[in-house]
């Protein structure tokens, strides 16, 4: 994909139309002319459904070559969409039964408990993130109860808990998506000071999907989507420019994900109005990730751009943590925690204070601090070193048993009640309002002017 075809990726990404981002998107259109993959690309990083409605919106017309295979990629999307719905539905309501706390995490709770929630059409939600209050193995139960089970390649759920990693779950349904549960919020080697607990106690009640759920506080929701984007997007958000960004967007598979950056650039427009600059930047300091939101924050804004009251907020948001940055290095995202031991292994100063809550950091409290850390990674490196054998042997042992959960759920018995309610939910979506409509007939001296029914002669 050459870079006209990039620069329009970038141009289409944004929800409230207007005449500059319109006229924008008007003259992208005009200089492509190569659109082969670009909407591979849209497609990749989940953002096809937003082109589409954008480019309608705009009174734009693509070329005839286009049009049918935009409109056809624009179908399944939905259709992916729809098995999203479907699937959280199931494990909300199976969680439920077995009386799981679940929050929505990551773009999921972006996606489905944003304020004004995202039209699932336009952005693609992808696999599903839920953060489990209770034992996993109680979570593990109620994901098969809904048609999610453990696959052939996965370790017992022990493992995923003592390493603070999520429990990959597959559908046993292709009306079904994948799902990640966790029991924690951050892997430790992401040196985060924010306490699980105390972010838990701010969450917010949420119905969906006719279901009952739980969302992270609009400020935590910001910070949980930015570490997340630096995690996997790694040294690619770091890289200056707007380089960086048209190369993702030639990508469908590059590690910068422009859904996820939608995302946070998405939730910086609604939140800039009634959240001071200085609220943001300490919560930032209270998770330590004034890193993360600072480079998501300029890539953002490189890429996407805000509205101008959001581009001030955003400005004084990158002000404050740069005066505030810590000067012992450099940030270093890696999407695995064995990537991070570098960083995990040379905890600085400031980050030690902050989760051992020092007020005045005196050297024998910090050496404390160092050593409880020490402490806690060493034994988490245990774990790992000794309990990976354990966990190949008892998944190879497990195997044929999870064949044959997998051979029960396909079932048509079993398969029933998840296709009745895709039917059911097709039926809701298909619903159209019908508008009323009125006939209105011409005014007289606007009318035909009909010719006498007799002739005299």
């Amino acid at each position: 994909m050459d870079r006209a075809a990039a620069e329009l990726f970038l141009a289409s990404l944004f929800v409230e139309p207007g005449p500059e981002r319109n006229e924008g998107l008007k003259k992208a259109v005009e200089a492509t002319s190569n659109w082969e993959g670009l909407l591979g690309a849209l497609e990749g990083h989940g953002l096809l459904g937003l082109f589409q409605r954008n480019v309608h919106a705009a009174g734009i017309e693509l070329p005839p070559t286009v049009t049918p295979v935009l409109q056809a990629r624009a179908g399944h999307n939905r259709d992916e969409a729809q098995r999203s719905r479907l699937t959280l539905q199931q494990i909300l309501r199976a969680a439920a039964d077995e009386g799981l706390e679940v929050t929505l995490v990551g773009a999921t709770g972006f996606v489905f408990g944003g304020a004004g929630k995202l039209d699932l059409n336009l952005r693609k939600p992808g696999e599903l993130e839920l953060l489990v209050r209770g034992s996993l193995r109680t979570a593990v139960r109620a994901g098969a109860e809904a048609g999610l089970l453990l696959d052939e390649s996965a370790f017992p759920t022990w493992w995923y808990r003592g390493t603070g990693t999520g429990v990959p779950l597959a559908p046993s349904s292709s009306y079904m998506r994948h799902v990640r549960v966790r029991a924690r919020l951050h892997h430790p080697s992401l040196l985060l000071t924010a306490r699980q607990g105390e972010v838990l106690a701010r969450r917010a009640h949420l119905e969906v999907e006719g279901c009952t759920a739980h969302v992270l506080d609009p400020l935590d929701r910001l910070l949980d989507l930015a570490v997340e984007l630096a995690t996997r997007a790694g040294e690619a958000l770091l890289t200056p420019g707007r380089g960086a960004l048209l190369a993702a967007a030639a990508s469908s598979r590059h590690d910068l994900r422009l859904a996820w950056l939608f995302d946070l650039a998405l939730e910086v427009e609604r939140l800039h109005h009634k959240t001071p600059a200085a609220e943001m930047l300490q919560r930032a300091r209270e998770w330590s990730a004034e890193p993360a939101l600072r480079a998501a924050l300029s890539c953002a804004q490189t890429g996407i751009g805000f509205s101008p009251s959001a581009r001030e907020w955003s400005r004084a948001v990158a002000l404050g943590l740069a005066k505030g940055a810590a000067t012992e290095g450099s940030p270093l995202f890696r999407p695995d925690p064995i990537e991070r031991l570098p960083q995990w292994l040379r905890p600085s100063e400031a980050f030690l204070a902050r989760r051992a809550r020092l007020k005045t950091p005196a050297p024998r409290a910090l050496q404390l601090a160092r050593a409880r850390h020490y402490a806690e990674m060493l034994s988490q490196g245990a774990f790992a070193l000794l309990g990976i054998p354990v966990a190949l042997l008892q998944r190879r042992l497990q195997r044929s048993e999870r064949r044959t959960s997998f051979a029960e759920a396909q079932t048509p018995q079993r398969l029933s009640a998840v296709s009745a309610a895709w039917k059911d939910a097709q039926k809701v979506e298909q619903q159209q309002a019908l508008t009323p409509r009125t006939i209105a007939l011409l005014p007289v001296e606007e009318g035909v002017k009909r010719l006498p029914d007799h002739y005299d002669g």
